[in-house]
């Protein structure tokens, strides 16, 4: 099945921005734990009940929707990890995670480069179809 340019190059920006989501995932959870808020309140709460702080911080961590773009499409990367052959993992892991060159890649794995074309296509087709899923 052949996709649309619009719907390639968006599987693509998902795949470039691996590293970026992880990031982006680490620093806003951060963020959002790390705000401390002062307890003045005196009065005792109930055992094993949420406290106000943490379920302030719980609905921001939902409510906070770059975090969950980043998320969707960092769970839609690792899926399609699971799904591709060894060889497009490997692709996925030296072209987009360690920006290396094509041509470095296919010195390294002994493959044609039609063979290199073929694993980097099912890669983005399969990345667009479980983001396709996850919508």
């Amino acid at each position: 099945m052949r996709l649309a340019k619009e719907d390639y190059r968006n599987a693509v920006e998902i795949l470039k921005k691996y590293n970026y989501n992880c990031i982006n995932i680490i620093n806003i959870r951060a963020d959002i734990m790390s705000i401390s808020i002062s307890q003045n309140t005196i009065i005792p709460k109930a055992p094993y009940s949420i406290s106000d702080p943490v379920f302030n911080q719980y609905i921001k961590l939902e409510e906070n929707k770059q975090l969950q773009k980043s998320l969707k499409e960092y769970k839609a990367v690792i899926q399609t990890l699971e799904l591709v052959c060894n060889d497009s993992k490997y692709i996925f892991e030296q072209l987009y995670v360690k920006s290396k060159n094509k041509w470095e890649i296919i010195d390294e794995m002994h493959i044609s480069e039609e063979t290199f074309k073929r694993r980097k296509r099912e890669l983005i087709y399969t990345v667009y179809e479980e983001m396709k899923k996850m919508i």
